[in-house]
């Protein structure tokens, strides 16, 4: 009975992370390796509270680049390390989908704040902000390779993947989203139904809505009736 029941179980290979019992930066390489996770939610969130177009296409140039991992890697069919005989069964490994994501997120977050797509009100700030994007992105390539998941050239091979198409997504937005699919989204009646928004041009968004929220409150401070006792 106990066998039946262990053949019966299998696990979702996205958010199940393996690591050694006795390794002392298991568990912390089993946290990192989740961080694409924590990236596509964060790009949800926004797209879900702000409305950006800009925002949306990121989450499709993410769509994208894990579709491109996934034709490559049956295409490719290379298996992953054989520490875990189950993952072999499970899915290749040839390229890494985790470094391919992270280094595909920080190249066209980067692109972004070069073309002045992303602004900042600090000068030091996007410094820090890129330079601790491709640190994240190392430090998921490297804890696939700690954790057994992939080889050294198989997350070469997906980092680099990962900055190609970071490239190529990017030039798609400017050359073709921005331009031609944009405005059209925008002032299509579904897009005004669901309020997106394409926001890339303001200089200083955060303090653009800061101050029309502010004006907005006083305006209505102003108008509401003097309570009198």
């Amino acid at each position: 009975m106990e066998q039946e029941v262990y053949t019966a179980l299998t696990f979702v290979e996205l958010t199940t992370v393996h690591y050694q019992h006795d390794d002392p930066f298991g568990l912390f390489n089993a946290y990192v390796t989740l961080i694409p996770i924590a990236i596509a939610i964060g790009v949800i969130t926004l797209i879900l509270f702000r409305r950006d177009v800009r925002t949306i296409s990121i989450l499709l140039g993410l769509l994208f680049s894990e579709c491109t991992n996934y034709v490559l890697k049956k295409s490719i069919k290379e298996h992953r390390p054989t520490m875990w005989k189950e993952l072999r069964k499970q899915s290749y490994g040839m390229p890494s989908s985790h470094s391919q994501f992270m280094f595909f997120f920080a190249v066209l977050m980067t692109l972004f704040y070069i073309k002045k797509r992303i602004r900042f009100g600090s000068k030091f700030l996007p410094t820090i902000s890129v330079t601790f994007l491709f640190f994240l992105a190392a430090g998921v390539a490297y804890s696939r390779v700690h954790l057994y998941y992939h080889t050294a050239k198989q997350v070469f091979c997906g980092s680099f993947i990962g900055i190609c198409l970071g490239f190529i997504w990017y030039a798609v937005i400017e050359y073709i989203f921005r331009p031609y699919l944009f405005p059209i989204v925008i002032n299509h009646p579904i897009g005004k139904y669901f309020y997106l928004r394409d926001s890339s041009e303001i200089e200083d968004l955060l303090n653009f809505e800061y101050t029309n929220v502010m004006n907005k409150i006083k305006t209505i401070n102003k108008t509401k009736p003097i309570k009198t006792k």
